[in-house]
């Protein structure tokens, strides 16, 4: 699979010269929602919650429960304990347990957005991509108004980035996750559960952005330190992060011989393409070099 970017004139021209491709933080996105879709609702994750802990109470109690009890969370474990301690000094309340953790976590989705936005955006490395040169709407939004190019390479990266994940963005108005809210707090942030919530996060973004057609690469800079306090008695959080690059964006080094072809826009004069040949012959670089024209009122590309 070959891959397209859609840019300026300007920077298909450092690109050459630094053999490199800009990925960005999404704090750089035109699009300011992304990655603001939650994996769960406040409905799914109370009703996450109440099963979670209906569980744990008959596991406590010594009966028969369909999970995987070694692979349970070190919190799950403790919790067991605490209400079969409760149990046996006849104590336990399991109504007022579930209004009490419900009660310290009133709004989920609120929470998990700003873990997002504290702790992780920053450091997140976006390259977004497409599969088709002839996007009218790209080239309008994204290659300059037709005075810019779209690149073709059949490779992103020459050292591939430490937990990459890659695919299509899904685009949708309402997000359905992937994950199961019941098993992200019976057994925490597995590596399969973690990948899911990527998906859910990372790669959807809202319907009208779906011209894009976007294939979308990810990884993440160092995540640093980040901390989470929870005063049980006030109910007061606080979430920081701290020891992460200031930088929003990473540049990824790639080979000369993985620049394919070139595309101008039709509002790319020849002066300016001249200036673009010149410029790959004295950086080494040997590729297919095209130009968008409008012929009546179709758009086509020609081999120059």
């Amino acid at each position: 699979m070959n891959y397209f970017k859609y840019t300026t004139f300007d920077t298909t021209k450092l690109i050459i010269e630094n053999k490199t491709i800009r990925w960005s933080s999404p704090l750089k996105f035109n699009d300011i929602e992304e990655c603001q879709f939650v994996p769960y609702s406040k409905e799914s994750f109370e009703r996450a919650n109440r099963e979670y802990l209906e569980i744990l109470e008959k596991i406590a109690k010594g009966e028969n429960v369909d999970i995987d009890y070694e692979k349970l969370k070190p919190i799950s474990h403790m919790l067991i304990a605490m209400i079969r301690l409760s149990i046996e000094r006849n104590t336990f309340n399991s109504s007022n347990m579930v209004d009490d953790v419900l009660n310290l976590v009133s709004n989920p989705e609120a929470d998990y957005r700003e873990y997002i936005n504290k702790a992780l955006i920053k450091v997140f490395r976006i390259l977004c991509v497409t599969a088709k040169y002839d996007n009218k709407l790209m080239w309008a939004h994204y290659g300059d108004q037709h005075y810019g190019c779209v690149i073709e390479l059949s490779n992103l990266y020459i050292n591939k980035p430490h937990g990459l994940r890659e695919g299509r963005v899904d685009y949708h108005e309402n997000l359905y996750p992937r994950t199961n809210s019941l098993d992200v707090f019976l057994y925490g942030e597995t590596p399969e559960i973690r990948d899911l919530m990527i998906q859910d996060v990372i790669f959807s973004k809202r319907s009208i952005w779906n011209y894009e057609e976007e294939y979308r690469l990810m990884y993440s800079e160092n995540f640093g330190n980040i901390k989470f306090e929870h005063n049980f008695q006030t109910n007061e959080k606080s979430l920081t992060a701290s020891n992460q690059t200031d930088e929003l964006f990473t540049d990824i080094p790639i080979s000369e011989d993985f620049i394919k072809s070139i595309t101008f826009g039709v509002r790319v004069t020849d002066e300016k393409i001249t200036e673009m040949k010149e410029h790959l012959k004295s950086n080494n670089i040997n590729c297919v070099l095209y130009k968008m024209i409008l012929n009546g009122e179709l758009l086509e590309r020609i081999l120059l």
